[in-house]
């Protein structure tokens, strides 16, 4: 496989290229280091937050108890959900501990649907985190790539000056070289925009299903609270 890569076309150009074009592929090759790994992270992250999300609201989807939802939470309290869900019984809590009778207003419930807004919000900050990787590499990547095969045409066009020929076996190998840095880039941008929307897509389905839990805990709250 190594002897594959080392003897091919494409790695003889890269070690005739020019130093300025060995730099791009080499912060090419990096960045598609770091593409790759938010890439793997990521999808283990959020695949594994889904499927917690998908099993608390088929867990409380039929309950019309609170103390049946406390019990519900106290498994597996790390789970992404459950930890949202216990975030907004403390709201609860400290509301509770404010007044001087056991119901709750309309008001109140605004309140609380406010603070779990909050509560998703925050959750869906962190499921973003190193998203921004991924968008600037797929915008810039091109242009990195673009910025190379400009440079490697001066270059070629430079080595047919002093050549004084514009053969085909001058210019070909330059061109070639040209354009690596630009294949190069692709490589990068092209994964990191598939991985980009698809993430995104996967946050967005993340905030229905919190809406979709966070409802069905008010509806909770009000069967218990609401006089």
């Amino acid at each position: 496989m190594l002897n594959f890569i080392f003897k091919s076309p494409a790695w003889v150009l890269i070690t005739q290229s020019d130093w300025m074009t060995k730099i791009i592929l080499l912060g090419l090759f990096a960045l598609s280091i770091v593409c790759v790994a938010i890439i793997v992270f990521k999808y283990k992250e959020l695949k594994k937050q889904k499927l917690e999300l998908i099993d608390l609201f088929k867990n409380i989807r039929n309950i019309n108890n609170l103390d049946k939802l406390v019990e519900i939470l106290q498994t597996n309290k790390h789970f992404i959900g459950n930890q949202f869900l216990i975030n907004n019984l403390s709201d609860l809590k400290q509301l509770m501990s404010e007044k001087t009778d056991s119901t709750l207003t309309n008001q109140n419930f605004d309140q609380l649907e406010m603070l779990s807004n909050q509560h998703i919000d925050q959750i869906l900050s962190n499921s973003e985190q190193y998203l921004p990787i991924l968008g600037t590499s797929f915008a810039i990547s091109p242009l990195i790539g673009l910025f190379g095969t400009v440079w490697g045409l001066i270059h070629a066009f430079v080595n047919i000056s002093n050549e004084k020929s514009a053969d085909l076996a001058i210019v070909a190998p330059g061109i070639a070289e040209a354009l690596t840095t630009t294949l190069a880039g692709l490589i990068v941008a092209i994964p990191a925009m598939t991985a980009f929307n698809y993430f995104s897509n996967e946050i967005r389905r993340q905030e229905q299903i919190l809406l979709n839990i966070t409802d069905r805990y008010l509806n909770i709250l009000k069967i218990t609270y609401l006089k």
